[in-house]
């Protein structure tokens, strides 16, 4: 037997659209949709994901995020002009191998394996901070030359953080966070209510973070942090399993932010949305909206995290 021994099989936002107007009758074939009817296809498909959030969203969008703490700030941004943070997989760690003085651009680390030209790079100063810049040149195994100088000095042993770029999007949820400390030990932080944390008489209290509040908002969302991260805490990250949202189809090209198993419903449910422009009515209608429903009940079904069940006090201040 003679099999592909392949399984990147992937679509695009137009092939989609394609499927789609041949399920409705609007195009033959092998056919080509006019700009107008790819442009109105896209916009649905676009509303049609939205909704589907609603339903509740799915494994592959839950990621873990590192946010790097900063001094006496309690509250942090997800979203385009939000705080620093990144996804955990693209996270490098090392350490300065010597000291580094104020202004310096050259550094030399226990390795540069991993990092490239105009990755996003921070470095913990003396002053406990994070001076972030991005990386000009890795020029051997140990040196790296930045693309502006650390803004104080920073101590033998420091750690550095090297990301290839920063995570910019909306969250819609954290589901459980914990701090990463100095050892590299997990401390989990607990997630409160927006009554519970009005109820913090000093939202300033400095210390090692253990309670957390998120805010959704409609272009970015917010977390409160409780205690502050003081002096000793910069060196700690804060880890984040939130859940994103689905990604926009902005261009023709652009593949689905869903699995392969999910091309086909994605297909036959806009062929369901956009059928009553196309004057589809009746048993078409019908029938395809009856196999859309299916199709897209069987992968739901799969397509969610089994979790255990907690029962958690209630927390008093």
């Amino acid at each position: 037997m003679a099999t592909s021994n392949s399984v990147n099989f992937i679509v695009t936002r137009d092939d989609i659209i394609k499927e789609s107007l041949q399920l409705v009758g609007a195009i033959e074939e092998g056919g080509t949709p006019t700009t107008n009817q790819l442009a109105d296809c896209s916009r649905t498909l676009n509303m049609l994901v939205k909704y589907w959030a609603a339903d509740g969203l799915k494994v592959w969008v839950n990621e873990e995020l590192v946010i790097f703490p900063v001094k006496d700030q309690r509250q942090y941004t997800f979203g385009a002009s939000g705080d620093r943070m990144c996804r955990e997989s693209e996270l490098i760690t090392t350490k300065l191998n010597g000291a580094v003085s104020n202004a310096a651009t050259e550094i030399v680390v226990d390795s540069t394996a991993g990092m490239a030209g105009s990755d996003v790079i921070g470095v913990v100063t003396t002053a406990n901070d994070i001076h972030f810049t991005t990386i000009s040149s890795v020029d051997d195994a140990t040196t790296l030359t930045l693309a502006a100088g650390v803004d104080a000095d920073c101590a033998d042993n420091n750690r550095v953080y090297t990301f290839t770029t920063a995570f910019t999007q909306k969250v819609l949820k954290i589901n459980n966070a914990w701090v990463r400390s100095t050892e590299e030990t997990d401390i989990p932080i607990s997630m409160i209510s927006r009554e519970e944390y009005t109820s913090l008489s000093n939202k300033y209290e400095n210390g090692r973070v253990n309670q957390m509040f998120f805010s959704p908002g409609i272009d970015t969302s917010l977390v409160n942090v409780w205690p502050v991260p003081n002096d000793s805490n910069t060196n700690e990250r804060i880890y984040a399993y939130v859940t994103r949202l689905y990604e926009d189809f902005d261009a023709a090209g652009n593949n689905p932010d869903y699995p392969q198993e999910w091309y086909l419903p994605l297909a036959w449910n806009l062929a369901v949305s956009i059928a009553p422009k196309y004057g589809v009515s009746g048993t078409r209608l019908t029938e395809l909206a009856t196999l859309g429903g299916a199709m897209k009940r069987n992968v739901d079904s799969w397509s969610v995290e089994q979790t255990s069940i907690f029962l958690k006090p209630a927390r008093h201040h």
